[in-house]
């Protein structure tokens, strides 16, 4: 018998728990709303995620009965293992197949379709979006993924070869969490949630590969996954190869809108990805970036309010995009520049052809008394102290501490030893940049490998320094991210450490500032200045390393700000 139809409101129906059958015969659960008074067939939107229909990923996104109100059937499915859906949950390894045969149910099988089929959904929805595009399912006309990414090792799970602890713990977690309260399954859900509301303790655990949370049967083994994220440590490792859906990318031929936010953690990802499509498909991909955080999408982000030009009008701009590619209207989003980024700072959109990849640069080098200059100094500018790098001491069992990314001072995590500062005079007149910030290091460590840490700040007149921007490098993948190779100890090393992407207007007065340390805690995991992996090492193996960072005319560590 099929689900009963009932009234969701006055303007839309739903359809509870339907069951979308999958080539495995394992049954997967969607609700289905549908616009009431149409008779005609419709096109399909599908969202496929992991954290319940009934949220639908309405913290950013409008309820899918809006969705169904504006003429379509659409389609919010639990992925396998989650909510009703049976099977076991694998994060992102039944997808492929999974969103295949859905999309191919939605086009075929689903009565009032009309055989068009687009999907929507940020961050692991997105995902999903990807990996049934590579699939090529009959049906599937167009996607909409936002703050998500084809390439799940850079960006995603790692950021510049470290692991990002302080989200693959916590979304482990909550995935764990998740998995056992659908279940309901006690000790472990009431456990599981009492360890989300601690999650600093176990994120201080070590090493990260004994972690309890996810080996005590109190806890049960719903986050095992966790180990092979931690485990598999190289961008070539098979794991990411058959995981990732940038590996199947020659397949991949779909136009698409591509939403990200420059205070997400994954903005890096997003924009790679973007990038990659661009590179595989003639097909139109659309770049829109909000100054938003991974959610809610909101004006206010971190200690910024970006005023009424930031608030999400995301729904719409998606209704246009579908109704274009689904139902062929004219309504002028094909006109529209490809790329719309926020500029930060001066609060506006800019209307763009392309991502930008300025050859206009501006570098700012590492001077004496912790300066960034213009210009390097000439040999009569040189004073006997120029030529001495600047030295901190990095301690693994006392880390540089981080904020969340996105807009907030760093004052509070810079008052400290470990932390090197450097800034720009005052500025005469506004400085935009847009696009990917690099800076060029070179740097001596004690260690065999370790971490750099560069950040970009905006420098209040009142000493705020407000992150706009970071970038990591693990030293031992300095010149390769499949052939690592450890570093020669007190000996002078360049290392090229790109940013995350930004767009961000630095006003007169302000100053560009630099942060250079060896952590980030948690973001991403301590290192323990071993040839160790940092998630096998234990307290015992902890070493200090001392850094030493060298600026001047023969060593110009700097910064290269996209104008």
């Amino acid at each position: 018998m099929p689900p009963k139809l009932t009234s969701f409101h006055s303007k839309v129906n739903v359809q509870r728990q339907v069951k979308i059958p999958m080539r495995d015969r394992i049954n997967l659960t969607a609700d289905i709303y549908l616009p009431k008074g149409i008779d005609t067939s419709l096109p399909v939107l599908l969202m496929r995620l992991p954290y319940g229909r009934a949220i639908a990923s309405t913290c950013t996104y409008a309820h899918p009965s809006w969705y169904a109100h504006q003429g379509y059937i659409v389609v919010i499915q639990d992925v396998r293992g989650c909510g009703t859906s049976e099977g076991e949950l694998y994060p992102f390894r039944n997808e492929y197949n999974d969103g295949f045969d859905t999309v191919e149910w939605c086009a075929k099988e689903l009565e009032g379709s009309n055989g068009k089929v687009g999907m929507y959904g940020f961050s692991y929805q997105g995902v999903t979006q990807f990996q049934a595009a590579v699939q090529q399912p009959e049906g599937l006309v167009t996607i909409c993924p936002s703050m998500a990414t084809a390439d799940l090792y850079h960006g995603w799970f790692y950021f510049g070869g470290a692991v990002c602890l302080d989200f693959d713990v916590n979304w482990a977690l909550q995935l764990a969490q998740n998995r056992a309260w659908y279940l309901k399954q006690e000790p472990q859900a009431t456990k599981l949630f009492e360890a989300q509301k601690q999650s600093a303790k176990w994120l201080e655990s070590a090493p990260l590969s004994e972690i309890e949370l996810f080996k005590n049967p109190d806890f049960g083994n719903f986050g095992k996954f966790f180990f092979d994220w931690i485990g598999n440590q190289q961008a070539n490792d098979e794991y990411w190869q058959k995981l990732n859906p940038l590996s199947y990318f020659d397949r991949y031929d779909l136009p698409a809108l591509h939403i990200a936010g420059w205070a997400d953690i994954f903005i890096e990802a997003t924009i790679n990805t973007y990038h990659q499509a661009k590179s595989v498909t003639k097909k139109p991909q659309h770049l829109v970036v909000a100054p938003w955080q991974h959610l809610p999408w909101l004006p206010k982000v971190g200690e910024i309010d970006f005023g009424e030009t930031a608030v999400s009008k995301v729904d719409q701009l998606q209704v246009d995009w579908f109704d274009f590619w689904l139902k062929g209207i004219d309504n002028g989003i094909s006109d529209r520049a490809p790329v719309q980024l926020f500029l930060m700072g001066k609060n506006h959109w800019l209307d763009l052809p392309e991502f930008p990849t300025s050859p206009n640069i501006q570098n700012l080098y590492l001077s004496s008394n912790k300066q960034l200059i213009p210009q390097l100094p000439n040999s009569q500018q040189l004073t006997a102290n120029s030529s001495l790098p600047d030295i901190y001491v990095y301690d693994p069992r006392n880390p540089n501490p981080s904020t969340n990314y996105g807009f907030y001072d760093q004052r509070n995590v810079h008052q400290r030893w470990d932390v090197m500062v450097y800034q720009s005079d005052e500025l005469d007149q506004d400085l935009a940049i847009a696009g990917i910030p690099e800076f060029i290091l070179y740097a001596a460590t004690t260690a065999p490998d370790t971490d750099w840490v560069i950040k970009l700040l905006d420098i209040y007149p009142d000493g705020k320094q407000m992150l706009v921007s970071m970038g990591v490098m693990r030293a031992k993948f300095r010149n390769s991210w499949t052939e690592p190779e450890w570093v020669k100890p007190d000996v002078m090393t360049e290392y090229r450490i790109n940013l995350r992407p930004t767009c961000q207007n630095f006003a007169k007065g302000h100053r560009i500032g630099v942060a250079i340390s060896s952590s980030a805690f948690p973001i991403i995991e301590r290192h323990s200045n071993t040839q160790k992996l940092p998630s096998e090492a234990t307290v015992s193996d902890f070493v200090e390393a001392t850094q030493q960072i060298f600026y001047g005319a023969e060593y110009p560590s700097h910064l290269q700000l996209p104008i």
